[in-house]
């Protein structure tokens, strides 16, 4: 992604955000991509690539705890409306009306809280790996109550790594072993994660320990570089927070200002399930889009596991072209 195409905006709430910005040819929208842990705007590169030279106007922020983006350690910060608040001050400064917002892992959940805070501002939405995720307290659930919960559920603790991640000192741990992190967060074969992110205490052993494991193949070593400077430059801190406000009351008074009217969907929704993500199984997805979504629903499957967008940035081009050209907006 060019980086002379990256802008900064102070928003509302005081922090600065970088964000890469490419503006619409006459007639195109407006896509708007939210990355997740531990993640940055370059995360969406291949669809920048294959959209903008196609006019679309494009937006990747890199959000809040990364890359240029301001990294507060205040997991009280990062609550869904204030978020989504800052996504809305990127769009003002650009004079953009409405985006199709499109989202992977915690950037499904920032755009679920664009849909519940400012409908208005989003014409369609799409979500990968993670679907749509009305407001609840199923992640304070995950991160309090003993191990069981998800057993109970889906037959094993695929959120067990969350509770690691929530840790006071899993930063400094990850930090001491950033390698080894991404061995884990990355790794060659997609059943690491079932038998080490998804099984209590698999997460937190694994880096403490130090633990090696051959990479994926996307997993270049200018990629892996780019990974290892950004998170060390900025800490991992500030990213953690994502997972650490669930523990926040600040985020249960946050999920309550949303009435629940609107915690339905009624815009066009895409669903990219991937069949082998141990941690973010399709069924969630689907559950909710049954419950919340009110608009037409469309879902489309592919054979990956967490990073898809690494994996197969071809396959989720083609299927977002498809749906974009398909809509009405």
């Amino acid at each position: 992604m060019d980086p002379s195409l990256y802008k900064h905006v102070k928003t509302q709430r005081g922090f600065t955000y970088a964000y890469y910005f490419s503006a619409p040819t006459t007639g195109k929208p407006v896509l708007f991509f939210a990355h997740g842990f531990p993640c940055s705007s370059t995360l969406w590169r291949a669809q920048v690539a294959f959209f903008a030279p196609r006019g679309y106007g494009i937006v990747v922020p890199d959000l809040l705890g990364y890359g240029g983006t301001d990294k507060p350690v205040d997991p009280k910060l990062y609550v869904g409306g204030g978020l989504a608040q800052d996504v809305v001050d990127i769009l003002d400064e650009e004079g953009i009306a409405r985006v199709i917002a499109i989202g992977h892992d915690w950037g499904s959940y920032l755009v679920s809280r664009m849909i519940n805070h400012h409908p208005s501002r989003v014409a369609a939405c799409g979500f990968v790996t993670v679907g749509y995720s009305a407001p609840s307290a199923v992640y304070r659930e995950v991160l309090t109550q003993p191990p069981g919960l998800m057993t109970q559920r889906v037959g094993y603790e695929n959120f067990a790594y969350m509770r690691f991640f929530a840790q006071p000192n899993a930063a400094e741990i990850i930090e001491k072993n950033l390698d080894s992190f991404l061995c884990l967060f990355y790794p060659e074969s997609s059943a690491i994660w079932r038998d080490n992110m998804c099984v209590e205490g698999g997460a937190r052993a694994w880096v403490e320990n130090n633990r090696m494991n051959p990479l994926a193949l996307y997993m270049t070593t200018e990629l892996v570089e780019h990974e290892r400077t950004a998170l060390l430059r900025g800490g991992i801190a500030a990213p953690l927070c994502w997972f650490k406000v669930n523990l926040e009351d600040a985020k249960a008074a946050d999920d309550s200002t949303v009435p629940p009217e609107a915690h339905f969907v009624t815009q066009p929704l895409l669903f990219v399930a991937c069949t082998r993500d141990a941690a973010c199984l399709p069924i969630f997805g689907d559950t909710n889009h049954r419950k919340y979504a009110q608009g037409e629903v469309t879902r489309q499957e592919l054979d990956g596991d967490h990073w898809v967008l690494e994996s197969h940035p071809t396959e989720i081009s083609r299927i977002l072209d498809e749906w974009i050209i398909g809509l009405d907006v």
